[in-house]
């Protein structure tokens, strides 16, 4: 990947008097600078991993290290009205040092002044990639001093002490545009990077959101489905009709995760291929009593079965083998029965 350093902005972050951070602008290097600089050396690699470092838009977590953020705007208003855009895009349109320098320290103005400063060294970086954009990036990283680090010396001074040190461990990146793909440029989303769990870059920039999770996405989807479904089969304004809105409505709004008893498994089997044909590792995860059980949606009625026998439910698991945890069991050595013989003992029990 060629990647050309426009221009770099390096500041110390540190105690004022009284509380909160000051910021201390090192030095500011063009790509001439940079290149003859122990900067170079030490960062250079880690600008480009940063750059190509995958991020899906709707993570499997909240907690995920890298996410897309994307700009909000009120309803008919363009991009530009986004502060963050406008502060960012500021900096990536910078021509000369002095421009550069102005929209830089604004960056690390709003930085200091947001709850989540932490000490450290900062970097705003303008980078060109003409492989991929004829428009320059923005870089914004963050590095955490590191104390009580020693070097090793000469034989003369074993270990020397370092006050202060920083490391590319654990560094905050936030990269704007976001490039999902190469070449592809999309301006209104930003990456971040953040392996923390103090989330540096929220209160930074606060008219960012970030899309949903993967199950968020898919519980929406589920909520969906259900209403198309009652909408397609009961009359309008039936008490039908009615009554399973207004259940549909209560279910989705608590909390508490119950098996309601309203649908036979081919009408769940309905619903659920829609959700399934637009997402087919939708999870399942249910609780039998104290028992949990992680699947997958498209598991039920086929690997899965929920059953009853008198005011009892029952779990029917169907696969090709077993695999236990580290914790040893009698189980273990277990020769199955058949079917009919344990459904037969489980009646006999409420007979």
């Amino acid at each position: 990947m060629e990647m050309n350093m426009n221009f770099i902005a390096f500041y110390a972050i540190q105690d004022a008097e009284g509380s909160g951070k000051q910021a201390v602008l090192q030095t500011i290097m063009g790509n001439e600078d940079y290149e003859n600089s122990a900067i170079e050396t030490f960062l250079h690699e880690e600008f480009k991993k940063m750059l190509v470092r995958k991020a899906d838009r709707h993570p499997s977590t909240p907690k995920a290290a890298t996410k897309v953020g994307q700009f909000m705007v009120e309803p008919g208003f363009e991009l530009a009205s986004n502060p963050n855009y406008a502060m960012l895009e500021r900096v990536r349109q910078a021509k000369q040092t002095e421009d550069f320098t102005e929209e830089a320290n604004k960056v690390i103005d709003a930085y200091i002044h947001t709850s989540a400063n932490r000490g450290g060294i900062m970097l705003v970086v303008q980078v060109s990639l003409p492989e991929y954009s004829s428009q320059p990036f923005v870089l914004i990283t963050k590095c955490d001093f590191e104390d009580h680090i020693v070097t090793l010396g000469d034989e003369k001074s074993l270990l020397r002490q370092v006050n202060r040190a920083i490391s590319t461990k654990g560094m905050k990146a936030i990269q704007f545009p976001h490039m999902p793909h190469e070449g592809m440029v999309e301006p209104w989303e930003i990456k971040i990077h953040q392996a923390s769990h103090a989330h540096y870059f929220e209160d930074f920039l606060p008219y960012v959101e970030y899309p949903k999770t993967k199950n968020e996405v898919a519980a929406l989807e589920v909520v969906q489905s259900a209403q198309e479904f009652v909408l397609s089969e009961f009359e309008e304004d039936s008490e039908e009709r009615i009554a399973e809105e207004e259940v549909l409505e209560a279910w989705a709004n608590t909390e508490e995760r119950t098996l309601q008893g309203r649908w036979e498994e081919d009408k769940v089997k309905e619903v659920s291929q829609p959700i399934l044909e637009r997402n087919p590792e939708v999870k399942l995860r249910l609780k039998l009593d104290h028992m949990k059980i992680d699947a997958l949606l498209e598991d039920f009625g086929e690997q899965l079965q929920i059953a009853r026998i008198g005011e009892r439910y029952v779990v029917l698991l169907e696969g090709e083998y077993f695999s236990f945890d580290k914790e040893a069991s009698p189980v273990e050595f277990l020769q199955p029965d058949s079917l009919d013989n344990i459904v037969s003992r489980m009646k006999s029990k409420y007979e």
